[in-house]
């Protein structure tokens, strides 16, 4: 493993080559040796390729990410087209996404997984899909029903990435769109947005459902790569010519219904940061003031680590109040520079909580035919039913027609189904032909298939064993 600075020279050669190569890239398959700069299970390798050269693309020529598009070739991680053309605005597929991740994490073109996997997969993507089940990226059942020519989108690139490099999740997400996020993906997106490997869209949008390009991909996978390094890559909040300022509030200033349950306030500056003279003053200068009952909340820690100032509640907020944080000048400056900070006072942090809510328990409130059931009329019975305490919908991103698996236990065999349909809080699931008669049956509800309409909070599943019945 290369020191810091070894690694800065590194890189810094390494870009030397890039933007001075003078002919075509090779396509490259992830080989070759390198040192890992990731902090995850995959090894995200820096690798020198000196006879790789870039430069006859014809389509990147001042593109904003002709530098991370041609440092990714460099890597043998994304490739160009036998037309010297990149096509950087071109949706990449689920495929194209995987294959260029694996790379990233070390895939050089075996794998010891070995997965049933539909015929449909090309034989140049089955080893990368096996890899990419052996790494965790994806799970074995998502590798199962990958539609891979379909483009990605980005909150699935959040989570294949995050997963990739092992980062810690957090589900401090506060975009205007917060809502089109999938509630299994919010702690990926966060994650990854919290370490500027993605960010947002103009009018604090994170645009879930929108197709990545394959120039902003290859931008993700820099960013990572190049995330250890000093001074090399430059990204918009993370200027040192800039001033220091606060490049993002969470909860947002101007938020309303913040769920009053929470005790950790956020603010994100475009640079790290450091106490001007001691965390002690530091903790004396931020305070958190209930404008509605005008009191001053008590605070139990204040911290900093790198570019993140965290200020930790003794208790949760209080239902339909106005809050306003407030930051001393003087107190916070610039690790780097050490320019000091001019402070947040007045409106300029201001947010107001909702109602908290009682949460309910979300699952499974009647079946029919109903578990343990040892009497039931097969031929009578084509349609079974799982009703929920609450109104459910499929999870953005997934099939419903593969949600559920009916099992016939007593021959060995799955029972055909022609349709799984939602009405308000029901799963109904309809089969093709009736019930065998004197037979055992399971039903399968599969896990990070359904969530409540209302809340977003993913069930967890059920299976076979929890229902079983026998036909008479």
């Amino acid at each position: 493993m290369f020191k810091k600075g070894s690694i800065t020279l590194l890189l810094a050669a390494i870009l030397v080559l890039v933007m001075a190569s003078a002919s075509y890239a090779s396509p490259g398959h992830g080989n070759g040796n390198g040192n890992s700069i990731g902090n995850g299970k995959g090894k995200w390798k820096i690798k020198i390729q000196s006879d790789v050269k870039t430069n006859k693309l014809t389509d990147v020529n001042s593109h904003w990410a002709e530098q991370p598009v041609r440092f990714m070739i460099t890597q043998g991680i994304v490739t160009g087209y036998p037309d010297f053309t990149f096509r950087p605005n071109n949706p990449v597929t689920k495929y194209e996404a995987i294959m260029m991740i694996s790379r990233a994490s070390g895939f050089d073109g075996t794998a010891d997984e070995d997965l049933d996997l539909d015929d449909n997969v090309p034989d140049w993507m089955r080893e990368c899909m096996n890899y990419a089940v052996e790494e965790g990226i994806l799970t074995e059942a998502e590798a199962e029903r990958f539609k891979g020519w379909e483009p990605a989108k980005r909150y699935e690139v959040a989570i294949w990435a995050a997963r990739a490099i092992g980062l810690e999740e957090d589900d401090q997400t506060s975009f205007e769109d917060d809502d089109e996020i999938p509630y299994f993906a919010r702690s990926y997106i966060g994650g990854m947005c919290k370490n500027r490997y993605m960010v947002g869209y103009p009018g604090n949008m994170f645009q879930p459902n929108r197709p990545v390009t394959r120039a902003e991909m290859a931008s993700i996978i820099y960013r990572i790569m190049l995330a250890e390094s000093e001074g090399i890559y430059d990204n918009d909040d993370s200027d040192n010519d800039s001033d220091l300022e606060i490049v993002s509030l969470s909860p947002a200033d101007g938020s309303e219904d913040v769920d009053p349950d929470i005790t950790k306030l956020t603010a994100k500056f475009n640079m790290a940061i450091e106490a001007a003279d001691d965390m002690e003053s530091v903790t004396d200068g931020v305070k958190v003031k209930n404008v509605t009952e005008d009191e001053y909340i008590d605070i139990d820690e204040v911290s900093i680590d790198g570019r993140y100032l965290y200020i930790e509640l003794e208790d949760s907020l209080a239902d339909d109040k106005t809050y306003r944080v407030t930051i001393d000048e003087d107190i916070i400056e610039a690790e780097e520079s050490g320019e000091n900070f001019d402070g947040l006072s007045g409106g300029e942090w201001e947010f107001s909580t909702g109602d908290a809510e009682e949460e309910e328990d979300f699952d499974i409130v009647s079946l029919s035919p109903a578990d343990g059931d040892d009497d039931v009329n097969g031929p009578d019975t084509r349609v079974l039913k799982a009703e929920f305490s609450d109104d459910i919908r499929v999870i953005s991103g997934k099939d419903l027609d593969n949600a559920a698996r009916v099992y016939n236990k007593t021959e060995e065999e799955y029972v055909d189904i022609e349709s799984i349909e939602i009405d308000e809080d029901t799963l109904v699931i309809t089969l093709e032909e009736p019930l065998a008669e004197d037979s055992t049956f399971e039903v399968t509800i599969k896990a990070d298939y359904l969530e409540e309409e209302d809340s977003g909070v993913n069930f967890e599943g059920l299976t076979g064993s929890d229902w079983r019945f026998e036909t008479n």
